[in-house]
């Protein structure tokens, strides 16, 4: 296994950020298990890939039980440079799970007193690699925005390679891909499973017809082909579905994207511009008169402005929540 050196800051800085503590510092309960083998990570390409991307951070968005992850980290093994491995799920299960009866079912999560243990699981299977992996049990959107955060705020690293193996459903895969590809970092690979999955597969393609940051490089990675929709195909090592990457185009202003994260990260929490308030009642529309006469006063310069402003919210606490006041 490669030395842990190269990302032991940047592990205990994001498990410190995320959790408060080291999520593996205790030991956990349950034997290992691997005997849920559904996982399609192609080792033998991403060995080769990391070669010439020696990525620094990674991400998985869709860990269940630890088999790709230990697949990915498996692949970085190969490289020199070890890469710290963030892996995003709620550990609970899909619909499709919950709903089937057999084994590879319901029998998959695992439930005890009606609640998954696959969380427990996905740490007891991957203890040996836990210098290098933070868990990060969250919904797939809210973790990528976290990590968002983080980079666009607190300084850091985006990063290299994402793997996404979560939403398979159109429309939402639509947004993984989207916001996975936003946090990114530039030169960065994008890669997710089951191409052959219509909903994914149409999802991807609606992305990469409008994205205008894709990189036109050839990978120089063979078992990859490029297909005229802007991604590439990856070929499945054995029996399962295809893979499909993007590679974000490099730049020479990171400083720039970063700007941009933050400014699209406000206009998706905020709104690109402030929504004009519905005064309901009675009550609120005089709040609304107050106000817009405080902030006319406050535009001469006259600070009387700001006692109107705190009558308005006095009068109408829906008004002060949507001004902030």
């Amino acid at each position: 296994m490669a030395s842990a050196s190269g990302c032991a800051s940047l592990r205990a800085r994001l498990c410190e950020r995320l959790h408060g503590s080291d999520p593996y510092a205790s030991p956990w309960t349950l034997e290992e298990d691997h005997s849920y083998r559904h996982t399609n990570v192609p080792q033998v390409f991403l060995s080769a890939l990391f070669q010439r991307l020696r990525p620094e951070l990674s991400v998985e968005v869709g860990s269940f039980k630890g088999g790709s992850a230990l697949r990915i980290l498996s692949a970085l093994d190969r490289t020199s440079k070890r890469s710290c491995l963030v892996c995003i799920d709620t550990f609970l299960g899909d619909a499709s799970m919950w709903l089937n009866r057999r084994a590879t079912g319901r029998g998959s999560l695992q439930l005890h007193r009606g609640h998954p243990q696959i969380y427990e699981q996905f740490m007891a299977n991957t203890q040996s690699y836990a210098d290098y992996i933070v868990p990060f049990p969250v919904a797939s959107l809210s973790g990528l925005r976290a990590l968002q955060l983080l980079a666009a705020e607190e300084g850091f690293p985006r990063p290299d390679f994402i793997y996404l193996d979560s939403a398979h459903l159109k429309g939402e895969t639509l947004l993984e891909i989207t916001e996975a590809f936003r946090l990114l970092r530039p030169g960065g690979v994008l890669m997710g499973d089951d191409l052959d999955w219509p909903a994914v597969e149409e999802d991807l393609r609606i992305f990469a017809g409008g994205c205008s940051d894709l990189s036109g490089e050839n990978l120089g990675v063979s078992g990859s082909s490029f297909f005229a929709g802007g991604y590439w195909m990856v070929e499945a090592e054995g029996c399962g579905p295809r893979q499909w990457l993007l590679q974000k185009a490099q730049v020479s202003d990171e400083s720039r994207l970063l700007a941009q994260l933050r400014a699209e990260i406000c206009a998706q929490e905020s709104g690109a511009a402030p929504a004009e308030y519905v005064a309901a009642s009675a009550a609120d529309q005089e709040a609304l008169a107050w106000y817009l006469k405080g902030a006319q006063l406050l535009e001469k310069g006259d600070m009387a402005g700001l006692g109107w402003m705190k009558a308005a919210a006095q009068k109408s606490p829906s008004l002060a929540y949507h001004f902030q006041l």
